[in-house]
C-alpha cells in the first residue's frame, strides 16, 4: 500500500518534471538521495531514472527560464529603472568545476580501454558518474539565481539529513542502539550525515525568522545523535573536527564551546558506552583488527601505483587489481590513495583538483563575503557549510572508500551555482542602486532676477522739521 501511494504521486508529478526542470530537480535529488523507496521497502524499484530522463528531457527542450533584471535608460544613458523578465539560459554556468569533471570522465572513458581489465566489471558504475554529473552540470544552469539557490540549498541540506534526523528521535525515544541509516552502511550513513550537518546548520543560521531558525538548529542537534548512534569511528572523527571547526569560526566561541560540551553531555547520556568504546578503538588503532586490515590495504594500493603510475589499474578497478596480485577483494579505504591507483598520477590530480579546488574556492569567496552589505550575510554561511561539508568528506574518506560520492559532487555543483548567484546578486544591486540616484529629483538651480536700479524721485521731499521727525519714530510698522 506504500509503495502504491509512493509510485502514484510519482507518476502524476512527472509531467511537472518534463515542463519544470527546476521543480524536477529538486524532486530528483529528495529521489536519489532521501530515497523514499527505501521507507516502501522497494529498493530496487528505479525512481531517480524515472525522473532524472524527463528532467534532462524536458530542460533541453524547453529550455531555462530565469528572472533577469534590465535597466531602464533614459534620453542621456542613465539607468533610470529596472525591469524584470524571464529569459533563456544556457543549460550550465561556465565554471572550472565543469570543465575538470568533463576532462576527468573523458580520461576514465580512454583509460578504461588500456587496462587490462574487463570493460564490462565496470560499466553500471562509469554510466552512474556520468548521469551523476550530467545532473550536477544542470544544476548550475538550474539553480543560478538567488531564490532557486536557496531553495536546492535547503532540500538537498534536508533530504540527505533525514535519516540522521530520524535516527536521533529513535535514540530520544527507544535509548542507545545503532543507526544504520537507509543502506544499511553505518560508515556511510556517517559520512552523508556529516556532510550535510553545516549545511543544515549554517542555513538556520542565515535565516531571518527565529521560528524556522529554531526548527532547523533542533534538527542538527538530532543529526548529532544519529551520527554518534552510528558508531562509525571514521564518521566519528569527521564529527569531533566539523564540531571543533564550527565553534572555532563562531562569532560568540565561548558560547559555541559551551553548546558543543552540551551536546557532548547529552551524547553521553543518551549513548553510554558506545562513544567509549569508539574512541578507545581509535586511541588503541594498533591493536585493532580493522585498523591492521586498512593499512595492509594502503600498503597494495601504493604498490598498484609503482606498477602503472601513469594511468593506474583503471576506473572502479582496485578490487580486481588487489586480487590478481594478494588475493582477496577488498577496497582500499582510502579515497587518496585509491583513486591514485586507479587513474595514476595523470588522472589523479584532476579529481583531487575538483576536491580541494573547491574548497579553497569556497574559502575565498567566504573570506570577500567580510566585504560585502550586511544584507548579504547568506554568502558567508552558505559557503561555510558547503566548505566543511567537503573538508568532512575529506576526513572520513581516508578511512573509508567513497571516492565517486553523488553528494560530494552535488556539493561541488553548488560551490559553482553560489558564486554565479553572488554575481548576479551583486550585478541587480548595483542597478538598483544606479536607477535609486538617477531617478532622484534634482532640485532646480534658483536663477537669481536681475535687480533694477531704484529710479530717482522727481517729486521734491518737504523740508525736514522737528514734527515730521516725532511723527516717524512713533509710526507703526507697515502704516502708511
Amino acid at each position: 500500500m506504500r509503495f502504491l501511494l509512493y509510485a502514484s504521486i510519482l507518476f502524476a508529478i512527472l509531467p511537472i518534471v518534463f515542463m519544470r526542470p527546476f521543480f524536477g530537480l529538486c524532486i530528483y535529488y529528495i529521489v536519489s538521495l532521501l530515497q523514499p523507496k527505501l521507507l516502501c521497502w522497494r529498493g530496487d524499484f528505479q525512481d531517480a531514472m524515472l525522473v532524472g530522463v524527463p528532467l534532462v528531457v524536458g530542460a533541453i527542450a524547453f529550455g531555462i527560464r530565469r528572472v533577469t533584471h534590465k535597466p531602464q535608460l533614459d534620453t542621456r544613458g542613465r539607468v533610470v529603472g529596472i525591469r524584470e523578465q524571464f529569459t533563456r539560459s544556457p543549460l550550465f554556468e561556465p565554471s572550472w568545476q565543469i570543465l575538470v569533471m568533463g576532462l576527468m570522465v573523458a580520461y576514465i572513458a580512454v583509460t578504461r580501454l588500456m587496462v587490462p581489465y574487463p570493460t564490462a566489471y565496470t560499466s553500471y558504475e562509469f554510466r552512474a558518474l556520468v548521469k551523476v554529473l550530467l545532473v550536477v552540470a544542470l544544476l548550475t544552469g538550474l539553480a543560478a539565481d538567488l531564490r532557486r539557490y536557496r531553495i536546492l540549498y535547503i532540500v538537498v541540506a534536508l533530504a540527505t539529513a533525514f535519516w540522521a534526523i530520524k535516527g536521533g528521535l529513535k535514540i530520544i525515544l527507544l535509548g542507545p542502539h545503532q543507526v544504520y541509516g537507509q543502506t544499511y552502511d553505518n560508515n556511510l550513513f556517517a559520512l552523508v550525515s556529516v556532510m550535510a550537518l553545516p549545511m543544515v546548520f549554517y542555513f538556520a543560521l542565515s535565516l531571518k525568522h527565529a521560528r524556522w531558525r529554531t526548527i532547523l538548529l533542533v534538527c542538527a542537534a538530532l543529526m548529532c545523535l544519529g551520527i554518534i548512534g552510528s558508531r562509525s569511528r571514521a564518521g566519528f572523527v569527521a564529527f569531533a573536527v566539523l564540531l571543533l571547526c564550527m565553534a572555532w569560526s563562531s562569532r560568540y566561541r565561548l558560547r559555541a564551546f559551551l553548546a558543543v560540551s552540551m551536546v557532548a553531555a547529552v551524547a553521553l547520556t543518551l549513548a553510554g558506552s558506545e562513544i567509549k568504546e569508539r574512541v578507545v578503538s581509535i586511541m588503541e588503532f594498533r591493536q585493532d583488527k580493522s585498523a591492521r586490515s586498512r593499512f595492509f590495504t594502503w600498503d597494495v594500493a601504493q604498490t598498484l601505483l609503482v606498477d602503472s603510475p601513469l594511468i593506474g589499474v583503471g576506473f572502479n578497478n582496485f578490487e580486481l587489481a588487489k586480487d590478481r596480485l594478494v588475493g582477496g577483494r577488498k577496497a582500499a579505504h582510502n579515497i587518496f590513495l585509491q583513486n591514485a591507483a586507479e587513474l595514476g598520477i595523470l588522472g589523479h590530480p584532476l579529481w583531487l583538483l575538483v576536491i580541494i579546488g573547491t574548497m579553497v574556492s569556497m574559502y575565498r569567496l567566504m573570506r570577500h563575503s567580510r566585504s560585502l552589505p550586511p544584507e548579504m550575510r547568506w554568502v558567508y554561511y552558505w559557503s561555510r557549510g558547503l566548505l566543511l561539508g567537503l573538508l568532512a568528506y575529506c576526513i572520513h574518506g581516508t578511512f573509508h572508500n567513497e571516492e565517486y560520492l553523488e553528494l560530494m559532487y552535488v556539493l561541488v555543483g553548488l560551490a559553482a551555482a553560489l558564486k554565479v548567484t553572488v554575481r548576479r546578486e551583486l550585478q541587480a544591486r548595483r542597478l538598483y542602486q544606479l536607477a535609486k540616484e538617477n531617478s532622484k529629483p534634482v532640485a532646480a538651480a534658483a536663477t537669481p532676477r536681475k535687480q533694477r536700479k531704484p529710479r530717482k524721485s522727481t517729486r521734491k521731499r518737504p523740508a525736514y522739521t522737528p514734527v515730521r521727525k516725532l511723527r516717524e519714530e512713533f509710526m507703526p510698522v507697515g502704516a502708511g
